[in-house]
């Protein structure tokens, strides 16, 4: 093999492992952005041209969220609420917002024993919170991502990216919450008392 192509080979994306996709159905998931970065190279290699490669940061440090990179969020507090649970505050920057929309959920990445492992959570903050956002996080004796989780101190800097997800939602176009035809279905005794 030429040295070129050593060069060339060397510049070849890695696909993800499977302990980095953390099955959400996330948009793009890790593998979408391997396979965007992987036809980027092909296309450069295949032209000879450097230039085309877009060189995509891992990291971000400018407290945004965003869905392809992942962004460094300082831990502010951790508040023990259970044996297992703790609930973690992270940092914004001045009275800036998280801005997710009803039902999204945000990735955290870990490594544990060199093993890089990505996990969805859904932060329970309120969403006009500003300032901060906050995770509710149980942590799993044999959980690889709990191991990670465990460690973490007030001051320590972790990564995220996001958002991803959501429900469709609009206010006042339907009289309740209820699917009232399935429920009777499954349900023939249940009666609907409470109309929004």
């Amino acid at each position: 093999m030429s040295e070129s192509e050593d060069d060339w080979l060397s510049l070849m994306p890695t696909e993800p492992l499977e302990s980095q996709c953390c099955g959400s159905g996330c948009k793009p998931c890790v593998y979408d952005v391997y396979q965007k970065e992987l036809a980027q190279w092909e296309e450069a290699k295949a032209k000879k041209d450097r230039s085309l490669l877009t060189k995509q940061k891992e990291e971000s440090s400018n407290s945004e969220l965003n869905p392809d990179t992942f962004t460094a969020f300082k831990i502010s507090s951790v508040e023990q609420l259970t044996e297992d649970t703790c609930q973690y505050k992270f940092e914004l920057p001045g009275n800036s917002s998280l801005g997710l929309s009803l039902g999204q959920h945000i990735v955290l990445r870990g490594m544990v024993n060199g093993l890089e492992v990505q996990r969805a959570y859904t932060p329970v903050s309120p969403v006009n919170a500003e300032g901060y956002f906050e995770v509710l996080i149980k942590c799993y004796e044999a959980g690889l991502m709990s191991q990670y989780i465990k460690s973490w101190i007030e001051g320590e800097t972790v990564f995220w990216r996001g958002p991803f997800g959501g429900f469709p939602y609009s206010p006042n176009q339907v009289s309740y919450i209820i699917d009232t035809e399935r429920l009777s279905t499954c349900c023939p005794n249940y009666t609907l008392q409470h109309e929004i």
